[in-house]
């Protein structure tokens, strides 16, 4: 005796029916769905997107989506439809006992809409559990000291892996030739940097708050920035000269946050990153790059990072493409990452049981791109792990003396002790 069921030729037909024939059906005539935050209960405005494509519509509680419009409109249990005012929505909603019910304008028709809730930040920052705990980084702060290609990619890379607060710092508007380096394209053209970065961030998470500063970060007043800095914060220095770098890195020592400092060389072919942390005996920025320390004036934008215009008549290349930037910048991130994480005991930290406090990242070391240092390195593609810089003793920042953070503090992540 047989021990499988035989076949219900019945339900074999009605499945064939639907699936197999040629034009609607009962079940196709309903495949439009829409993602809709799991606590929506809203009438009003409906915000978001509408993609005929695949039939879906992506509704969302807040209009910083880049781009995201009103869609729709909510009505509530006793409200009655304005034909007018609803005329030219796609999609009409009503609120009955507290469920949303949606329908879609869809070639003259309107059609049910499936309704599928999801979490936001769950839903957004899925693919990282196990590797950054959204919870943990929600409640992270990084400040970026410059957001060109340096700092937008900062940014950007900060944002997916689930950053919740970013202070934006920098003077510039976006011109046409950044385009070609950085994250913003030409749609931002003309607009401070700060505020199209702002809107990038909030395009990966709407939720982030976003907090913007059009001018340098010296120039910011303790009560505008104190409030974003401490064990939580995460500063980046990625602006055009060390000054700001030097500065930011002294904000660090005086409130437990730690520190970062990205730069690209001559047209790219190779960049240093540094760090700073306080628990480690660790040299600031103006102990380790005093003598190249120069805040007398701002200089030329991208003269120290990709070369002069002299640099620019006698080698090949365009300075700094955006792959090469970019390669360094990502060594950077996976630092800044660490440390962000340093008190998390459940995080397995990346680089800095590797990497010393200084490291240089190589592109290429051919010459005729980076000019006779670029010989220095053995191979291209190299990431040294045996830098020092030395720290003064009688530093007002790092030294012995000085008030930073929390002095003898060990921080959770043991390894990033590399010296």
């Amino acid at each position: 005796m047989s021990v499988f069921a035989t076949p219900d030729q019945s339900l074999i037909d009605s499945f064939l029916a639907n699936f197999g024939a040629q034009g609607m059906t009962a079940l196709k005539d309903t495949d439009w769905k829409a993602y809709v935050p799991g606590d929506y209960a809203a009438t009003g405005d409906l915000v978001g997107f509408v993609r005929k494509g695949n039939e879906s519509i992506y509704v969302f509680d807040t209009d910083g989506v880049r781009g995201s419009t009103v869609i729709g409109h909510v009505l509530a249990d006793d409200e009655e439809a304005d034909a007018d005012t609803l005329a030219n929505l796609q999609v009409i909603g009503r609120m009955v006992d507290g469920q949303l019910q949606l329908q879609v304008k869809d070639g003259g028709a309107l059609r049910p809409v499936r309704i599928k809730r999801y979490d936001l930040t769950d839903r957004l920052l899925s693919r990282n559990t196990g590797l950054l705990e959204s919870d943990v980084m929600l409640d992270k702060t990084v400040v970026l000291v410059g957001v060109g290609s340096v700092g937008s990619y900062y940014a950007m890379q900060m944002a997916r892996s689930g950053v919740g607060r970013f202070v934006l710092i920098d003077t510039d508007t976006l011109e046409i030739h950044n385009v070609c380096r950085h994250q913003c394209g030409f749609d931002d053209l003309g607009r401070y940097k700060v505020d199209a970065v702002r809107d990038r961030v909030l395009n990966i998470n709407p939720h982030a708050e976003v907090i913007t500063f059009r001018g340098a970060i010296q120039d910011m007043l303790d009560d505008e920035i104190m409030p974003y800095l401490g064990r939580d914060t995460l500063i980046v220095g990625g602006g055009d000269n060390r000054a700001s770098s030097a500065y930011a890195n002294e904000l660090a020592c005086r409130t437990d946050s730690s520190f970062v400092a990205v730069g690209c060389w001559t047209r790219a072919y190779a960049g240093e990153v540094f760090y700073w942390q306080s628990g480690h005996d660790l040299a600031c920025y103006e102990c380790a790059f005093g003598g190249m320390i120069d805040d007398s004036e701002r200089p030329d934008a991208h003269n120290h990072y990709f070369g002069t215009q002299e640099d620019e008549d006698t080698l090949s290349f365009e300075p700094g493409i955006a792959a090469d930037i970019d390669f360094v910048n990502c060594v950077a991130v996976k630092v800044g990452l660490d440390l962000l994480n340093r008190d998390n005991p459940n995080y397995t930290q990346r680089v800095l049981g590797y990497l010393q406090q200084y490291t240089w990242v190589c592109n290429t070391n051919a010459t005729n791109i980076g000019g006779e240092m670029a010989g220095i390195f053995e191979h291209p593609l190299q990431v040294t792990h045996n830098l020092q810089v030395n720290k003064r003793a009688d530093c007002p920042h790092c030294g012995a003396g000085a008030a930073h953070g929390a002095e003898g503090h060990e921080d959770a992540g043991e390894a990033a002790a590399a010296e």
